[in-house]
């Protein structure tokens, strides 16, 4: 399968009053222009955030470069699911339009109690909350299959046992008809506990597969939606009275780059500065077609220097003065942090 870019784009599922719409608005305060966000049309339940990134901080103030252009990710608020949505109880069918272009699904998942905000089944349980989710998700995607005639027959009877695409072990033509049907449950996922800082909250169950484990925060949403309207010294001030760490919003975005493993890779001069996101395993010629088409059905070599090692040395010229700048071929796996310049024919 071809390792390509990813536009990175984020669904937000979960229960009414999980705290989905709230981390919703948190991480999408600071939204960024649509303009610069590659074929993204955004409305109200749509934000792109740009990609929190150091390095490309650093490359852009070394060169101090008129334009800088980061990575970005796209977070859609998808609406609250409850039993049935699947067959249009409350908002029903409304989410599936918005659900089926996302990369990865994120899970919000209540672990607190409140008198205040009503849980909509009147309990506090993530994990049978993840359960009413993925099982309408499952619905819909055993509704979409049983009108394919293309095949799917062994997928739809997996789906009707609970299982959702993403733990199933497909063939390669069953991961085409997934793919063509854009279905839901194939999306890879990541998984958020509300919960409140300071309170014991429900306790870690191992509910989650092994494999889906290290993808799964726990966050206080409320909290981080508090942080964003405060600038770095009131944040560190505020952290410092804690007793414990406080997950936020970068830890999210760096949640869902890691589902998807992508890395970082970059270019750059006076003019402009850019940061690009690959899948990890990609080859320097794919990356060159991240950038532009042309640049990979014309690619002759590239030359190739960890980005902050450039910059400590003094730049790209004294880098190959001192013989750091690597020049490969088209099969060079990119490693996370690099920086690339292409050689391409006119």
């Amino acid at each position: 399968m071809l390792k390509k870019s990813h536009s990175l784009s984020v669904g937000i599922v979960g229960l009414p009053n999980s705290g989905k719409s709230t981390l919703f608005n948190s991480l999408t305060q600071n939204s960024i222009p649509a303009e610069n966000f590659p074929f993204c049309t955004i409305d109200k339940n749509v934000g792109v955030v740009e990609i929190p990134d150091e390095r490309l901080k650093n490359l852009a103030n070394f060169y101090d470069t008129k334009k800088v252009v980061p990575g970005a990710i796209k977070f859609v608020d998808i609406a609250g699911l409850v039993k049935g949505a699947s067959k249009g109880e409350g908002l029903g069918n409304q989410f599936l339009a918005h659900i089926r272009e996302v990369d990865v699904i994120l899970y919000v998942l209540r672990a607190f109690e409140s008198e205040n905000i009503s849980h909509v089944y009147n309990r506090v349980n993530p994990y049978e909350d993840f359960e009413v989710v993925q099982s309408e998700l499952i619905f819909k995607d055993i509704e979409v299959l049983e009108k394919h005639e293309g095949g799917g027959e062994r997928i739809l009877e997996l789906l009707n046992q609970g299982i959702p695409i993403v733990e199933m072990e497909l063939s390669e033509k069953e991961e085409e008809i997934v793919k063509d049907l854009a279905l839901l449950t194939a999306k890879k996922r990541i998984f958020l506990l509300n919960i409140r800082q300071g309170v014991d909250g429900f306790p870690q169950k191992d509910w989650l597969k092994k494999e889906d484990r290290d993808f799964l925060i726990k966050v206080d949403v409320k909290m981080i939606g508090d942080f964003v309207n405060m600038d770095e010294d009131e944040k560190k001030e505020f952290l410092s009275l804690l007793d414990k760490d406080v997950l936020l919003i970068e830890d999210v975005i760096d949640l869902a780059y890691k589902r998807l493993d992508l890395i970082t890779f970059y270019t750059g001069n006076e003019k402009e500065c850019n940061a690009w996101s690959i899948v990890q395993g990609s080859n320097v010629k794919e990356a060159a077609g991240v950038i532009h088409n042309d640049l990979s059905e014309k690619f002759i070599t590239a030359d190739v220097i960890n980005v902050e090692e450039m910059i400590d040395v003094g730049g790209w010229v004294k880098a190959k003065e001192k013989g750091l700048v690597k020049n490969y071929s088209k099969d060079y796996i990119v490693k996370d942090g690099d920086y690339v310049s292409v050689l391409a024919n006119a």
